[in-house]
C-alpha cells in the first residue's frame, strides 16, 4: 500500500523491509533501491524530464532502520536536538518504506535542488507520476521537518488528490482518515 503515513508520530518496526525492493538504474540514480512500482514511476518521470533536457537523479531512496540510525546519530552529534528538525529517528523515516526519494541533478546536489529547472518542472508535474513534495516550505509546524525541496514521496494515484487538495500529506491523511 502506498498510502502509509510514516512521520514523527507514526513509525515502522525496526525490522520492517519492503518485499519488492529493486535497484534503481544507475542512469537515474547515484545509489539506491526502492519499491518496484515507485522505481518504475520514477524512471518514467526522469525519462520525461530528460525529454526537456532536465536531469532528475535519485540521490537516496530506501534506507534500513540501521542505516537511518547511523545517519541520525551523525546528525545528532553535530546538532543535538536540532537534528530532529532535519532527520527522522530510526523507524520514523519514509525512506524505510522504499517510497521516498531524495533528488538531485547532474550539476546540483540535493541541498541546491530548489534552484534548478528540474525542481520547477517537478513542482508542476511530479503528481502526474505519483509523487508529491513531502516537506513543503512553511509547513514545518505540520510535517515536523524543515523544508526539503529534494524529498519526494511516491503515493501512486493518490498523489493527484493530495496535490489538488493543497494539503500536506500529513493533513490529507488525517482528513481522509476522519472521513472513513
Amino acid at each position: 500500500m502506498y498510502n502509509i503515513l510514516v512521520n514523527k508520530e507514526y513509525g515502522l518496526p525496526d525490522d520492517y523491509e519492503p518485499k519488492d525492493l529493486i535497484e534503481i538504474d544507475k542512469k537515474y540514480s547515484i545509489k539506491g533501491m526502492a519499491k518496484k512500482d515507485a522505481v518504475i514511476a520514477f524512471i518514467k518521470m526522469a525519462e520525461d524530464a530528460l525529454k526537456n533536457n532536465l536531469h532528475i537523479i535519485n540521490e537516496s531512496a530506501y534506507r534500513s532502520y540501521e542505516r537511518q540510525k547511523e545517519l541520525y546519530d551523525i546528525e545528532y552529534a553535530k546538532k543535538g536536538n536540532k537534528a530532529n528538525d532535519t532527520i527522522a529517528l530510526p523507524g520514523h523515516s519514509e525512506h524505510q518504506t522504499g517510497l521516498a526519494f531524495d533528488l538531485c541533478t547532474d550539476t546540483h546536489d540535493m541541498y541546491d535542488f530548489e534552484n534548478t529547472d528540474e525542481f520547477i518542472w517537478l513542482s508542476k508535474h511530479a503528481h502526474e507520476y505519483g509523487f508529491i513534495l513531502r516537506y513543503p516550505k512553511g509547513k514545518k509546524d505540520i510535517t515536523g521537518y524543515d523544508y526539503e525541496p529534494w524529498h519526494y514521496r511516491y503515493l501512486g494515484d493518490l498523489a493527484i488528490k493530495v496535490y489538488e487538495s493543497n494539503l500536506t500529506y500529513d493533513e490529507y491523511y488525517k482528513k481522509s482518515s476522519k472521513e472513513i
